[in-house]
């Protein structure tokens, strides 16, 4: 394994000192329940699925999918958000999440998986057409993605104080174009949700998640 890069190491540092109190902010909860919403109407499932979750922080959104597959693989490079989802499963009710340290710029789970899945978690990976290559390679045949990540933006969603942002966020067309070139069929993009933050300058803009899904041909 090769040593990690700085900024990836201020990156984790930071994720592991916000676990505890990451689900307090509202607008996270509310980003998970509209993506997992959307996950579940745009995929379509039989409750066996083998699916993987990368970027699974707290597991916001992993508990509202967990119960319409068969298994979760949840993974994510910080341990403090994973200590979290480790606490708070058993209090859910939830046997078939299985929580896992990675970071896949290094390390991508063989699977095969029916689905993978993740939410803002792309704008945090340097290279997305590499990664969804990647995935492309672990999913069974006919097995679906579903990503959701924020519409393109000027930077001011996060500003400059939350490293390891590689990405203000993604156009519906260049999405398309790394599925469609990694081998995906059934591409389709649609608004996921709206954030509503306010700014430095104390206006007020609304930020939309786009959902991205696909298949992989049979």
């Amino acid at each position: 394994m090769t040593e990690p890069h700085a900024t990836s190491r201020a990156h984790v540092a930071h994720f592991d000192a916000v676990a505890d109190t990451w689900e307090e902010d509202p607008r996270r909860t509310a980003i998970a329940r509209a993506v997992a919403g959307a996950i579940l109407d745009a995929v379509p499932l039989a409750g066996t699925e083998q699916a993987m979750e990368f970027g699974c922080g707290t597991g916001l959104v992993t508990a509202l999918v967990a119960p319409s597959v068969g298994h979760v693989l949840a993974l994510d490079s910080s341990a403090g958000m994973l200590d979290v989802l480790r606490r708070k499963l058993p209090e859910l009710g939830i046997a078939n999440v299985e929580p896992m340290e990675a970071d896949l710029a290094q390390q991508m789970p063989a699977g095969p998986f029916d689905l993978v899945f993740s939410s803002m978690t792309l704008h945090h990976i340097e290279d997305v057409a590499g990664l969804i290559a990647r995935v492309y390679a672990v999913l069974a045949p006919g097995g679906r993605i579903a990503f959701a990540d924020l519409d393109k933006e000027d930077g001011s969603f996060h500003g400059a104080e939350v490293p390891g942002v590689m990405h203000h966020g993604f156009e519906a067309a260049e999405l398309t174009r790394w599925l469609e070139d990694a081998g995906f069929a059934d591409v389709r993009v649609r608004t996921a949700h709206r954030i509503r933050k306010s700014r430095e300058d104390g206006s007020t803009r609304e930020y939309p998640v786009l959902l991205v899904t696909a298949r992989r041909p049979a």
